[in-house]
């Protein structure tokens, strides 16, 4: 009985190069997370210093609906898209 063409992709090995989160560069965590906008970004002239939940960042982008949010203030530098009700300009 022959197998699906399905199942023969799944068994070709799929070369990925391993990427290290500590190495990424703030510039290539900020393309990326452009990249996974939800909606089309719109870049900011300049940070504005926000609050969100209980920690403080710097607001870079926004959409409708969310704001691309860095911070770097207690740990490792992030980017995430917050809610945009979930932000708060200090």
């Amino acid at each position: 009985m022959p197998q699906s063409p399905y199942l023969e992709d799944q068994s070709e090995p799929r070369f990925v190069l391993p990427q290290s989160p500590g190495r990424r560069t703030r510039t290539a965590l900020r393309e990326e997370a452009l990249t996974q906008a939800p909606g089309r970004p719109v870049m900011m002239l300049r940070p504005a210093p926000v609050k969100v939940r209980a920690a403080f960042g710097s607001a870079i982008a926004y959409t409708v609906t969310h704001i691309l949010v860095e911070m770097d203030v207690n740990g490792p530098y992030s980017v995430r898209w917050e809610p945009g009700w979930l932000v708060h300009r200090l």
